[in-house]
């Protein structure tokens, strides 16, 4: 009895009451005694560190210590657990798992990054610090794009789905988004050395035909053939998709009569470039970051996903003056997104603790109007935008009107707002800019 009060005054006093905490005492005690661990039960546990979590001034305090024992029992929300597992006593392990993760959450971690993933529009994504973590606002911002492609069927039916360019990628959350409900169809497979005879691709020295991959499509799946030697991390450089589509249309049937020839690739603009072939007849996605650890982590869940086939994942700077001629060969784009930095720089020490500590400040500060990387993006989206493109930004409230009024400072770019859209709980949050003119 007496080892059971100092367990249960060493769980009540959580962390930080004495040196170990409960992991120095109780759980020492549990493992030596482990019938005794069965008398916590999941909902007991989520009581308890409501409570911890709530003395400690944690925000979401329910919500993160359901999301923390959800976690460790293999569930994604407290509310998707079977009823009957609720009372189930835990183990000494499930126990001590849970302890740990709520003490980093007493710490201000995010609980996305405790937990390693996260949902964003039905998708599991990785989770990893400190790149930016996708908020729920922004979901409506892939919905307003959706909207907007399918009130252009001339662009899915002229070239199979639009051509998508997304500045600041982050975990990829946009993208992978966009690309899992855009249209894709099995893409066609033509012989690319015959595309580079016709100066439909180029290739980049010092590569040439001895690099090369064999492309086929089976049952609309893709699979690469290669041998050892053509391992190498590869790009190839699609010069086509700034053509029509009558034009790679009429190329494409003179070539279906010449023989199968070689991929001809040039080096890769990232070893993250995951897609070593051409795109004909399906969306796509440029998504482009400055942070390694975006581009890394874009790429994971891509493969996660199984998307990797359809994006294509690039560093790029776009404050860096000239990088944006990097991202020329892929053609112009139908539609350019971005959440990007967009918080006044006065603002940033007012952000919560889990903000502040944890993610990336570079994808959050936009400066002192939180124009900079907006009024970048702007500046350069005439060099990318087909005609009548569309660019589309989540902002802060305040920056409509300053956007409206910088475009209309910079007639020469051609870029007109025709459209504020409001988040969830009425706030003025997304932009849609329209290319009017060459």
């Amino acid at each position: 009895m007496k080892l059971w009060a100092q367990m249960l005054w060493a769980l009540l006093s959580g962390p930080g009451r004495r040196r170990g905490g409960i992991r120095g005492l109780a759980f020492s005690s549990w493992q030596s005694h482990p019938p005794l661990a069965g008398l916590l039960s999941p909902t007991g546990l989520v009581s308890h560190w409501t409570r911890v979590f709530e003395k400690r001034g944690i925000p979401e305090a329910r919500e993160s210590s359901e999301y923390i024992v959800a976690h460790v029992l293999g569930a994604k929300t407290f509310q998707s657990l079977k009823p009957v597992l609720w009372t189930q006593p835990l183990t000494p392990q499930q126990l001590q798992c849970i302890q740990v993760l709520c003490s980093r959450r007493l710490q201000r971690v995010p609980v996305q990054y405790i937990l390693g993933e996260w949902d964003f529009r039905g998708l599991s994504l990785k989770m990893l610090p400190p790149v930016f973590i996708p908020r729920p606002e922004t979901e409506e911002l892939v919905e307003w794009v959706l909207e907007e492609v399918a009130q252009r069927p001339n662009v899915v039916e002229a070239q199979g789905g639009p051509l998508i360019l997304e500045v600041g990628c982050g975990s990829g959350a946009i993208s992978l988004s966009l690309l899992s409900q855009l249209p894709q169809v099995s893409p066609l497979y033509i012989p690319c050395l015959t595309l580079v005879r016709l100066g439909v691709i180029r290739t980049v020295p010092p590569f040439g035909p001895s690099h090369i991959s064999l492309l086929e499509a089976r049952e609309g799946k893709d699979r690469i053939v290669s041998s050892p030697a053509w391992s190498q991390p590869l790009t190839l450089i699609p010069i086509c998709l700034g053509r029509s589509w009558p034009e790679r249309k009429k190329l494409l049937s003179i070539s279906l009569l010449f023989w199968w020839g070689m991929l001809v690739i040039g080096p890769g603009i990232s070893q993250h470039s995951v897609s070593h072939h051409l795109f004909l007849g399906q969306s796509q996605v440029i998504a482009v970051d400055k942070e390694e650890a975006a581009i890394n982590l874009t790429y994971e869940n891509a493969q996660r996903l199984r998307l990797q086939d359809r994006i294509q994942i690039i560093p790029f700077d776009v404050t860096s003056v000239g990088s944006w001629t990097h991202l020329l060969p892929w053609g112009p784009m139908d539609l350019i997104v971005s959440n990007p930095p967009y918080i006044f720089h006065h603002d940033m020490e007012q952000l919560a603790p889990e903000i502040r500590s944890y993610e990336d400040p570079v994808a959050l500060d936009g400066g002192e109007e939180g124009m900079d990387i907006i009024t970048h993006i702007l500046t350069l989206a005439p060099q990318f935008l087909k005609d009548s493109g569309s660019i589309f930004l989540e902002v802060e409230p305040r920056h409509p009107e300053l956007v409206s009024n910088w475009l209309q400072s910079h007639p020469d770019l051609c870029l007109n707002l025709v459209a504020v859209r409001r988040d969830f709980c009425g706030r003025p949050r997304f932009l849609h800019v329209q290319r009017s003119g060459p």
